[in-house]
C-alpha cells in the first residue's frame, strides 16, 4: 500500500540496476534533522550488547477510540509501545502520525500494530487520526504481543509485531499478496532492515532474543521461529 511506496522504490531501483536512494519506509516517518543515536535504521554492526538500555518494567496497557478524524494525546512514558490501530469498517485513506513518525498510511479496513518511541529523547505524545469509521487505537507494553515459541508458527494479515524469546536463533517467514514485505529486527536499542522487497517473500531472518520483529506487509503472512 501507500505506506511501502519508499520501500518498494529501493526494490525496483535495485531491479533495474541503478543504484537504490535508501528512501525511508513511509510507514514510520521521522524528522530529517540530525538523526540521533539509535535511530529505527539498518546497520551492518549492532553495538555491543554491554550498551543496552534494561528493560523496563511492566506497563498499563492504554486505550482511545473514536470515529473520524481526531487528536488523541496520549499518557504513554518515554519508553518503547506497541500500537494497534483497529478500523474495521474505514474505507479510503486510513492514516495514523505521532509527532516523529507515520505508523499507519493505508486504505480501506485497516488492522495492525506498530511501535513507537524507538528513538531515543523522541516521546510521542499525540496520535493524530485520519479515518472515516469508528476506530480503536491501544498501547500496550511487550506483554501484549504473539509470542514466538520455536517450532511454533503464527499467521495472520497486515502489519504485526512479535516478542522473540531467549531460546530463538531464526525466524522462517512467508508472506503472499503483498506489494512489498518488511522485516525489522529490534534487539536492544538498535533496530536492523534484513528484508525490504517487492512481492511476495520467503526465507529465514536471524534473530537472536530477545529481541522483537516487525512484520509489514499487505497480505498474509506466517512466521516460525527457531
Amino acid at each position: 500500500m501507500i505506506r511501502r511506496l519508499g520501500a518498494a522504490l529501493s526494490a525496483v531501483l535495485l531491479t533495474i540496476g541503478l543504484p537504490a536512494c535508501s528512501p525511508p519506509n513511509l510507514g514510520r516517518v521521522v524528522p530529517q534533522a540530525a538523526a540521533p543515536e539509535g535511530l529505527r535504521t539498518p546497520s551492518a554492526t549492532p553495538p555491543p550488547t554491554s550498551t543496552t538500555t534494561p528493560r523496563p518494567g511492566p506497563q498499563s496497557e492504554e486505550k482511545h477510540s473514536g470515529k473520524g478524524n481526531a487528536s488523541v494525546p496520549m499518557a504513554w512514558p518515554m519508553r518503547i509501545g506497541f500500537v494497534t490501530f483497529d478500523c474495521p469498517k474505514c474505507s479510503g485513506h486510513v492514516a495514523v502520525n505521532t509527532e516523529n513518525e507515520l505508523i499507519v498510511n493505508d486504505i480501506g479496513p485497516y488492522k495492525g500494530t506498530q511501535w513507537i518511541n524507538d528513538m531515543p529523547d523522541h516521546r510521542a505524545k499525540t496520535f493524530t487520526v485520519k479515518a472515516n469509521a469508528a476506530w480503536t487505537l491501544t498501547i500496550t507494553d511487550e506483554r501484549g504481543l504473539p509470542v514466538l515459541q520455536p517450532g511454533k508458527p503464527l499467521s495472520g494479515k497486515r502489519d504485526a509485531v512479535f516478542a522473540v524469546p531467549d531460546a530463538v536463533s531464526s525466524v522462517a517467514v512467508t508472506t503472499k499478496g503483498n506489494g512489498n514485505t518488511a522485516v525489522w529486527v529490534r534487539s536492544g536499542d538498535y533496530a536492523e532492515l534484513p528484508v525490504n522487497q517487492l512481492g511476495d517473500y520467503k526465507g529465514s531472518v536471524p534473530v537472536s532474543g530477545p529481541a522483537f520483529v516487525s512484520l509489514e506487509g499487505d497480505g498474509t503472512w506466517t512466521i516460525t521461529a527457531s
